[in-house]
């Protein structure tokens, strides 16, 4: 629980400022996530993007999630429900685009043997594992209507510097796929994920 702040960077420059605030409000947990670009990087490319998810605590399942996204003049609004009796995510989205804001709205379901997380609930998930070197843990994830198999092997631990202060580190490589493809990204095999290797996660 509580509120976390990050600075988004490419290369030296910070680009943009994001907030994960995580709280509990009965049986579910909620975490909501805010990312906004700079003022500088606002004259060339505006971003705004806010999500909410309901977590189940006993469980850490979906419940309901809602991401609102604007990209210089164009917005979209996704509301998604879980049903993790039948595996299916029913979904929502409204698009606004064009100088006359007009409107396009679709509704769709996803299916799956395995369930189905949205990306908070995943990083949500990946923080309560108690990782050990060679454990794995695999689910499924949706971005829009498409889906993804994603796998997170623990390859290590270390310890990362930050800001003077070293902290223990268990090294996370994942690995994801888009479901109608065999291999993963090649990109995602390349990167490396540190999760604290202590109470905060």
């Amino acid at each position: 629980l509580g509120e976390y702040h990050y600075e988004i960077r490419w290369a030296r420059q910070r680009v943009a400022d994001g907030t994960i605030a995580i709280r509990r409000d009965g049986d579910q947990y909620v975490l909501t996530a805010d990312q906004r670009t700079t003022e500088f990087v606002d004259r060339i490319y505006r971003v705004r993007y806010r999500g909410e998810t309901r977590i189940d605590a006993a469980d850490l399942a979906p419940v309901a999630s809602t991401i609102e996204e604007e990209v210089k003049k164009r917005r979209k609004v996704q509301r998604a429900k879980y049903d993790k009796t039948s595996g299916t995510v029913t979904v929502e989205e409204t698009r606004t685009r064009g100088r006359q804001g007009e409107e396009e709205a679709k509704a769709y379901e996803i299916q799956s043997d395995t369930g189905i997380l949205d990306v908070f609930s995943a990083i949500f998930l990946a923080r309560s594992f108690d990782w050990s070197i060679g454990e794995r843990h695999a689910f499924m994830v949706f971005i829009g209507e498409k889906q993804y198999a994603v796998v997170l092997d623990c390859i290590g631990k270390d310890a990362i510097e930050i800001e003077g202060n070293r902290h223990p580190v268990w090294v996370i490589q994942p690995g994801i796929r888009k479901s109608t493809e065999t291999q993963p990204s090649s990109v995602s095999q390349k990167t490396r994920v540190f999760i604290a290797a202590d109470e905060s996660r």
